[in-house]
């Protein structure tokens, strides 16, 4: 498992670069949600192609920008500062109404020292994420399972909460704070994280956390001159799905495979490419349903904080 983290941070740095290097070159097309979300944005997806340690490789992934708000009062970029690093993936999961859990949830397991050595959380340590302060003073990496409370799977009228987790590993190349990042705003605090390339439990979907090959989640938010906050949040995996579903490596999977046979069936007439643009868009919208809903959630987190640390 370690050395499936270490490939995760070293692949996954470079598609964080490339992503920061191209966003205002990508050509990005609009991704529906489905429904109205209490804070207003925008979200859109994207399809294009990267070099990954000297091979070529295609990518998927999303952009949301949310209006996430206000920060009162005085010392605002301080205050963003220390909610970003230090409290926002320690808060971001709630109860809702009908007595589910909502938002993410995190578990330490592995990590690696700032001065070299690797090592195991003991059991009473491992509820949390990491203060994200901590990175490259105290550690290197560490390992986290991140459990996804609000996925949700739609079949017509039937919706389905799906049990849902991922492998993550914050390190410091992830993390960014920059004064004056553009005209725009006064200050931008970023993190995010790597998915390793391993399921924490089985499960048929295709492409889903431990297989999306080299992934990344990042989280930026960003502080106006009118002391607003903006949220942009974007996921990015290379390669582009593979499979809808996954039965086992010897069976195909229905949705691309059946999109092969209809090519053939029709003389070339129906177009697999398109059905897999179109299959791989709704995986983003979904991810993107998934997301916006941790905002909305988080909001009252956020304003609860701000309202106890004036």
């Amino acid at each position: 498992m370690i050395q499936k983290t270490e490939e995760a941070i070293r692949d996954g740095s470079q598609l964080e670069r490339w992503w920061r290097e191209r966003e205002g070159d990508l050509a990005l097309f609009p991704l529906d949600l489905k429904k109205q979300y209490r804070l207003p944005n925008k979200a859109a997806g994207f399809f294009s192609s990267l070099s990954i340690n000297g091979s070529s490789r295609t990518v998927m992934g999303c952009r949301q920008v949310v209006e996430f708000g206000r920060i009162p009062g005085a010392k605002a970029s301080e205050r963003l500062r220390d909610f970003v690093l230090g409290e926002f993936m320690q808060r971001a999961h709630w109860t809702h109404e009908d007595g589910t859990l909502g938002g993410f949830t995190f578990e330490k397991s592995l990590y690696k020292t700032a001065a070299g050595q690797y090592g195991q959380f003991p059991a009473e340590q491992r509820d949390g994420p990491l203060d994200w302060r901590d990175l490259g003073r105290q550690y290197a990496w560490v390992l986290h399972t991140v459990h996804i409370h609000d996925f949700v799977a739609t079949m017509g009228p039937f919706k389905k909460r799906i049990r849902e987790a991922a492998y993550v590993v914050p390190h410091p190349d992830f993390i960014h704070v920059v004064e004056n990042p553009s005209p725009d705003y006064l200050l931008e605090v970023s993190i995010g994280y790597p998915f390793v390339d391993v399921p924490p439990f089985p499960n048929i979907f295709g492409f889903g956390p431990g297989k999306f090959g080299v992934a990344v989640k990042l989280f930026s938010f960003l502080l106006t001159p009118k002391n607003e906050i903006r949220v942009r949040m974007v996921f990015a995996a290379a390669p582009r799905a593979q499979k809808v579903l996954d039965f086992g490596k010897y069976l195909p999977d229905p949705v691309y495979g059946g999109a092969e046979v209809l090519r053939y069936l029709t003389l070339g007439l129906v177009k697999p490419e398109a059905i897999h643009d179109r299959m791989d868009a709704q995986m983003l919208a979904l991810h993107c349903q998934v997301h916006q809903t941790l905002m909305d959630g988080l909001e009252k987190v956020w304003n609860a904080w701000t309202g106890a640390n004036p």
